[in-house]
């Protein structure tokens, strides 16, 4: 498997949007990518397996969009205190991001797209092949 590049510093910009918190970028099967520094491993690791199974979800709700396939590309959960935001990244990657409550949502999701865009195949994540050989 090759290695992951280290998308943490354009994370730390990203987080750097008004009422922007913390971003993770996991791969599909739920494991951290990166962070941005404010996001200790236990946090990023929770946030990792809730986030994967958020977009497990959010497929399976295309149908109830449309009656033919039509592709997941975000979901927004709203909280009291603030948004979570997932995207699809890339092929086999994420990215999830917390914000406040005040925060400019449109513009936030643009600026969660350009990052995206400007990372392109950096973010794409392989698929993880059974390293156990079978007795």
């Amino acid at each position: 498997m090759s290695p992951t590049p280290d998308v943490n510093w354009i994370l730390n910009d990203l987080v750097n949007f008004p009422e922007t918190r913390h971003a993770v970028v996991l791969s599909a099967d739920g494991l951290m990518v990166g962070t941005s520094a404010d996001v200790d491993r236990e946090l990023a690791d929770t946030v990792s397996a809730i986030a994967s199974g958020m977009q497990s979800l959010s497929r399976r709700g295309a149908t109830f969009v449309q009656n033919e396939p039509t592709p997941w590309e975000q979901t927004m959960v709203s909280f009291t205190d603030g948004f979570l935001f997932l995207l699809t990244a890339a092929e086999g990657a994420y990215l999830v991001v917390s914000a406040g409550r005040d925060v400019d949502i449109e513009a936030l999701s643009y600026r969660m797209r350009k990052t995206i865009d400007s990372l392109g195949p950096a973010l794409r994540v392989a698929p993880r092949h059974n390293l156990v050989s079978p007795a």
